[in-house]
Protein backbone atom coordinates (compact mmCIF):
# COMPACT_ATOMS: atom_id res chain seq x y z
CA UNK A 1 0.00 0.00 0.00
CA UNK A 2 1.47 3.34 -1.07
CA UNK A 3 1.34 5.93 1.74
CA UNK A 4 0.18 8.66 -0.63
CA UNK A 5 -0.29 9.54 -4.27
CA UNK A 6 -0.40 13.07 -5.67
CA UNK A 7 -3.54 13.73 -7.72
CA UNK A 8 -4.48 16.63 -9.97
CA UNK A 9 -7.63 18.60 -9.25
CA UNK A 10 -8.85 21.39 -11.55
CA UNK A 11 -6.76 24.41 -10.43
CA UNK A 12 -5.58 22.79 -7.22
CA UNK A 13 -3.58 19.74 -6.18
CA UNK A 14 -4.49 16.87 -3.92
CA UNK A 15 -3.46 13.64 -2.28
CA UNK A 16 -4.92 10.21 -2.09
CA UNK A 17 -3.72 8.90 1.27
CA UNK A 18 -3.79 5.29 2.51
CA UNK A 19 -2.77 3.67 5.79
CA UNK A 20 -3.40 0.70 8.03
CA UNK A 21 -4.23 2.87 11.06
CA UNK A 22 -5.71 6.33 11.63
CA UNK A 23 -2.46 7.57 13.17
CA UNK A 24 -0.57 6.41 10.11
CA UNK A 25 -3.13 8.13 7.86
CA UNK A 26 -2.41 11.47 9.57
CA UNK A 27 1.35 10.85 9.30
CA UNK A 28 1.11 9.93 5.61
CA UNK A 29 -1.04 12.98 4.86
CA UNK A 30 1.67 15.19 6.38
CA UNK A 31 4.41 13.41 4.37
CA UNK A 32 2.36 13.86 1.22
CA UNK A 33 1.74 17.55 1.83
CA UNK A 34 5.46 18.21 2.23
CA UNK A 35 6.10 16.03 -0.84
CA UNK A 36 3.87 18.38 -2.84
CA UNK A 37 5.69 21.43 -1.46
CA UNK A 38 9.22 20.20 -2.19
CA UNK A 39 8.65 18.02 -5.23
CA UNK A 40 11.38 15.61 -6.22
CA UNK A 41 14.20 18.13 -5.78
CA UNK A 42 16.09 18.07 -2.56
CA UNK A 43 16.08 21.31 -0.64
CA UNK A 44 19.55 22.83 -0.76
CA UNK A 45 19.70 25.17 2.23
CA UNK A 46 19.14 22.58 4.97
CA UNK A 47 20.34 23.97 8.24
CA UNK A 48 20.25 22.44 11.70
CA UNK A 49 17.87 19.67 12.69
CA UNK A 50 14.78 20.69 14.68
CA UNK A 51 12.48 18.58 16.84
CA UNK A 52 9.01 19.89 17.54
CA UNK A 53 6.03 18.64 19.52
CA UNK A 54 2.54 19.68 18.47
CA UNK A 55 -0.68 19.34 20.41
CA UNK A 56 -4.06 20.34 19.04
CA UNK A 57 -6.77 20.01 21.65
CA UNK A 58 -10.32 20.83 20.65
CA UNK A 59 -13.64 19.15 20.27
CA UNK A 60 -14.21 18.39 16.61
CA UNK A 61 -17.23 17.29 14.61
CA UNK A 62 -15.21 14.54 12.97
CA UNK A 63 -11.74 13.30 12.22
CA UNK A 64 -11.79 15.18 8.90
CA UNK A 65 -11.83 18.48 10.81
CA UNK A 66 -8.91 17.31 12.93
CA UNK A 67 -6.96 16.25 9.82
CA UNK A 68 -7.42 19.71 8.30
CA UNK A 69 -6.36 21.34 11.60
CA UNK A 70 -3.26 19.10 11.79
CA UNK A 71 -2.11 19.86 8.24
CA UNK A 72 -2.95 23.57 8.59
CA UNK A 73 -0.81 23.81 11.74
CA UNK A 74 2.12 22.11 9.98
CA UNK A 75 1.76 24.46 7.01
CA UNK A 76 1.66 27.47 9.36
CA UNK A 77 4.87 26.39 11.15
CA UNK A 78 6.56 25.72 7.81
CA UNK A 79 5.78 29.23 6.56
CA UNK A 80 6.35 31.12 9.82
CA UNK A 81 9.38 29.31 11.25
CA UNK A 82 10.82 27.93 7.99
CA UNK A 83 10.97 24.34 9.20
CA UNK A 84 10.76 21.67 6.53
CA UNK A 85 9.40 18.61 8.34
CA UNK A 86 10.36 15.16 7.10
CA UNK A 87 9.55 12.88 10.03
CA UNK A 88 6.07 12.64 11.57
CA UNK A 89 4.86 10.55 14.49
CA UNK A 90 1.32 10.79 15.81
CA UNK A 91 1.44 9.90 19.50
CA UNK A 92 -2.23 10.36 20.42
CA UNK A 93 -5.30 10.72 18.23
CA UNK A 94 -8.96 10.84 19.19
CA UNK A 95 -12.00 13.06 18.75
CA UNK A 96 -10.66 15.53 21.32
CA UNK A 97 -7.33 16.20 19.63
CA UNK A 98 -4.00 15.09 18.27
CA UNK A 99 -0.48 15.04 19.68
CA UNK A 100 2.48 14.57 17.39
CA UNK A 101 6.26 14.58 17.37
CA UNK A 102 7.90 16.13 14.31
CA UNK A 103 11.43 16.41 13.03
CA UNK A 104 12.77 18.51 10.21
CA UNK A 105 15.34 21.06 9.18
CA UNK A 106 15.35 24.81 9.27
CA UNK A 107 15.61 26.20 5.76
CA UNK A 108 15.91 29.63 4.22
CA UNK A 109 12.75 30.06 2.13
CA UNK A 110 14.26 33.07 0.37
CA UNK A 111 17.03 30.77 -0.98
CA UNK A 112 14.79 27.90 -2.07
CA UNK A 113 12.75 27.20 -5.16
CA UNK A 114 9.97 24.97 -3.96
CA UNK A 115 7.77 23.06 -6.38
CA UNK A 116 4.33 24.10 -5.12
CA UNK A 117 3.16 26.75 -2.70
CA UNK A 118 0.20 25.47 -0.72
CA UNK A 119 -2.06 28.28 0.46
CA UNK A 120 -4.59 26.23 2.40
CA UNK A 121 -5.88 22.77 3.25
CA UNK A 122 -9.52 22.41 2.15
CA UNK A 123 -12.54 20.40 3.21
CA UNK A 124 -13.54 19.86 -0.43
CA UNK A 125 -14.96 16.29 -0.65
CA UNK A 126 -12.82 15.27 2.34
CA UNK A 127 -14.00 12.03 3.94
CA UNK A 128 -11.93 9.52 5.87
CA UNK A 129 -13.03 6.02 4.96
CA UNK A 130 -12.29 2.64 6.52
CA UNK A 131 -12.28 -0.73 4.77
CA UNK A 132 -10.70 -4.14 5.29
CA UNK A 133 -7.21 -2.89 4.32
CA UNK A 134 -7.25 0.17 6.57
CA UNK A 135 -8.04 3.86 6.12
CA UNK A 136 -7.99 6.23 3.17
CA UNK A 137 -8.98 9.74 2.15
CA UNK A 138 -8.51 12.36 -0.54
CA UNK A 139 -7.31 15.81 0.47
CA UNK A 140 -7.39 18.86 -1.80
CA UNK A 141 -5.00 21.80 -1.26
CA UNK A 142 -5.55 25.34 -2.47
CA UNK A 143 -2.44 26.39 -4.41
Amino acid sequence: MKPYEIIEHTADVGLKVSAKTLKELFENAAKGMFGIITGEDRVKSLQFKVKRDIRIKKEVEGLEELLVDWLTELLYIFNKEEILFDNFRVVELDSSGITGELQGNRIDLSQETLQTEIKAVTFHNLKIEEDKSGFSCKIIFDV
